[in-house]
């Protein structure tokens, strides 16, 4: 495996220096690339495969193909759009490979099954940090507010009972539900597309000391004529 080197002296190198140190034999700064673009693979993993554990996995394979591949960069696209693709083509083939699996498994139906109105895959991952993010504002809301919220919203309780379940009035109730919403509205306008699916800190070490275990047993990359 390739030591992981001391990133802060090579921050300041551009893609194409880092390119040109790599092809010339300095192997280990190839870690500098996957740490600026480890994200933006794992998000394009999850967007065509849905699954964030065979993103992961077909981005271990997109890394060690642009690592033997990366004497063919020729610039006339920035790098990590040509990154990009060679993870998009890593995941439609995934893609491919899970399908021909499926299609043997049914061969010898003799009808195929309805489809089942369900979520996809990256519709549960995104439901499922929606959820947390709203979880996390209800908890944050005064305590006044946040058990009328839980009681009416989430336990789906009339105003009435909720009013008797918290000996206040319906007027009550109502203003306090409208102040809890307005709360939480302000607080979930931070949660944004581009927050989620965030791949930093020890996910994106780990996939650096997958990756640079396996270039640890390949040949340098020609550099191209």
């Amino acid at each position: 495996m390739l030591p992981s080197l001391a990133l802060m002296p090579y921050t300041p190198l551009s893609d194409a220096e880092v390119i040109g140190r790599v092809l010339a034999g300095e192997k280990q700064l190839f870690e500098l690339l996957m740490r600026r673009y480890n994200q933006r693979l794992f998000r394009t993993g999850v967007a065509v495969l849905g699954q964030p554990a065979a993103a992961e996995e077909a981005m271990q394979n997109a890394w060690v193909k642009a690592y033997m591949q990366l004497g063919s960069f020729a610039g006339r696209a920035s790098f990590p759009t040509w990154l990009t693709r060679i993870m998009l083509n890593e995941c439609l083939m995934d893609r491919r490979h899970q399908q021909r699996f499926v299609d043997l498994e049914t061969a010898s139906d003799d009808e195929p099954e309805p489809v089942a109105d369900v979520p996809t895959p990256l519709q549960t991952v995104l439901n499922d940090e929606l959820r947390e993010a709203l979880e996390a504002a209800v908890q944050a809301l005064p305590d006044k507010y946040r058990s009328v919220f839980v009681l009416r919203e989430v336990e789906g309780l009339s105003v009435a009972a909720t009013a008797a379940a918290l000996q206040l009035s319906e007027a009550n109730v109502k203003v306090r539900l409208l102040r809890a919403r307005e709360q939480l509205r302000a607080q979930l306008a931070g949660f944004a597309p581009q927050h989620a699916f965030a791949f930093l800190g020890a996910h994106c070490t780990r996939m650096v000391r997958r990756v640079l275990a396996r270039l640890g047993t390949l040949p340098m990359p020609l550099p191209r004529n």
